[in-house]
């Protein structure tokens, strides 16, 4: 994790498993070796292993949307324009996007399950933000220490991918690839812990593979 912020080292040493944490590695090595296209296969293996919705089973063309509305929309687009981010355009460059998108579906998971469980919670939740929404559920006592400071760490990275400028001389990007891909599967974890805690019916299911951005 030689280029990932404080925040993202964080969730990587404490969220991920130690055989998502190797896979992660080796796809960042190949990032780094390869000049032009990278492989990213090994990434939807890691996704689809973590069961749901999550950008392995889309489509990596964003015009192809599986989900055109409705809270599926909300809450799935946004995994689906990271894979776009990631296989068809480039992670080198498009990090913060990543991390970007990676938190909107975060954030409305989040507001998804407070509207769910709190009283009147359609009413107090239905705009809440991502660092809102995670302090109000860290008082629950419902999920896990390791969720919520991943959660909360999360939050920091989140709120720096939509606000604020690299003013950090030694860093060419906010972001690197490392941020980018630990910010997804970060988001991927936790969404999933949350929604499959609602038992949201998509999210109790693990499907197949889009293999379109392979060429298969």
């Amino acid at each position: 994790m030689k280029g990932a912020l404080p925040e993202t080292i964080f969730i990587y040493e404490k969220l991920l498993y130690n055989e998502q944490k190797r896979q992660i590695q080796d796809f960042l090595d190949d990032v780094q070796m390869k000049k032009e296209k990278y492989e990213t296969e090994v990434l939807w293996l890691i996704d689809q292993k973590i069961g749901g919705i999550g950008g392995y089973c889309m489509p990596a063309d964003p015009k192809l949307n599986p989900f055109p509305g409705g809270i599926n929309r909300e809450l799935f687009r946004p995994l689906q324009y990271v894979r776009s981010e990631i296989d068809i355009c480039d992670i080198r460059m498009h990090a913060r996007h990543v991390v970007h998108y990676s938190g909107m579906h975060l954030e409305a998971v989040l507001r998804l399950f407070l509207k769910n469980v709190k009283l009147m919670g359609k009413l107090r939740f239905f705009n809440s933000t991502l660092g809102k929404a995670a302090h109000e559920i860290s008082k629950m006592n419902i999920f896990d220490g390791v969720i919520i400071e991943s959660l909360l760490k999360f939050v920091s990275l989140y709120n720096k991918a939509k606000h604020e400028v690299n003013m950090i001389e030694e860093r060419p990007r906010m972001f690197s690839p490392e941020d980018a891909i630990i910010c997804y599967f970060s988001a991927r974890l936790i969404g999933q812990v949350v929604l499959t805690e609602l038992r949201y019916p998509l999210s109790l299911s693990t499907y197949d593979i889009n293999t379109e951005a392979f060429g298969f």
